[in-house]
């Protein structure tokens, strides 16, 4: 699906050499050293960011609004609407996007109400079901498991998340940065491939394949190499 060039090679094992010894990867198995109440927030962040990234610096700066939705406080709510009401009102107060002020309508509050169910079922809440997913031995088992059981859960956002738990390391989330730097470099990514997890996962292989492993990197290594060194890669 992609082809790559010799030169647009060279530009990647020039951004390799001038960013990677700088670029911060997530510990493999981070998540053991987390809290069920980290495990979860992460997760509510993938979901308060799609569509805007803003929102996510004002929630992870606001302690006052993470305890209010803290897994261990939600999980002792036993009505539904309480809880959309609950979660809505700090969905809203970060201004994400796609947010509903009718919490019993809005898409985004009924997805994580149904996240933290699917948590909840596990006796060890977020870190019970963590391990259970670690056995698995594919990263790409892991990544469809999450976008088959989590609601605004997608291919990049399974993908990032993981990451960002230590959980998988051979894959990429292709947020709007990478796609930019993508886009810099000459090569081209279909239109709507976000939406297509086939195609995703198509593309995601040829990057793995014809970029990752020619220059030595794991996808997590070049994912996190792209996205935090973005504005200097775009300035080259």
């Amino acid at each position: 699906m992609l082809n790559i060039s010799r030169n647009q090679m060279d530009k990647f094992n020039e951004i390799k050499k001038k960013f990677l010894s700088n670029t911060k990867i997530p510990r493999e198995n981070r998540w053991k050293k987390m809290s069920n109440n980290d495990i979860w927030l992460d997760l509510v962040t993938q979901v308060i960011v799609v569509g805007n990234s803003a929102p996510f610096y004002r929630f992870y700066e606001d302690e006052k609004l993470q305890d209010e939705i803290s897994y261990e406080k939600l999980i002792r709510i036993n009505s539904e609407g309480e809880l959309k009401k609950k979660i809505n009102k700090v969905l809203r107060a970060v201004g994400t996007r796609y947010v509903s002020s009718n919490y019993s309508k809005c898409k985004k509050t009924a997805a994580l109400v149904h996240n933290l169910m699917v948590l909840k079922k596990y006796k060890e809440g977020p870190k019970g079901l963590i391990e259970e997913l670690s056995c698995k031995n594919e990263d790409i088992t892991k990544i469809k498991y999450f976008m088959n059981n989590f609601k605004y859960i997608g291919s990049k956002s399974a993908r990032d998340y993981l990451m960002g738990l230590g959980l998988v390391k051979n894959t990429v989330a292709l947020d709007v940065r990478i796609q930019n730097i993508f886009n810099k470099i000459g090569i081209k990514l279909p239109k709507g491939f976000e939406n297509n997890p086939k195609i995703y996962d198509e593309i995601e292989k040829d990057i793995l394949t014809k970029i990752c492993q020619p220059l030595g990197l794991d996808g997590i290594q070049f994912d996190r190499m792209l996205y935090q060194n973005y504005d200097e890669i775009m300035d080259l």
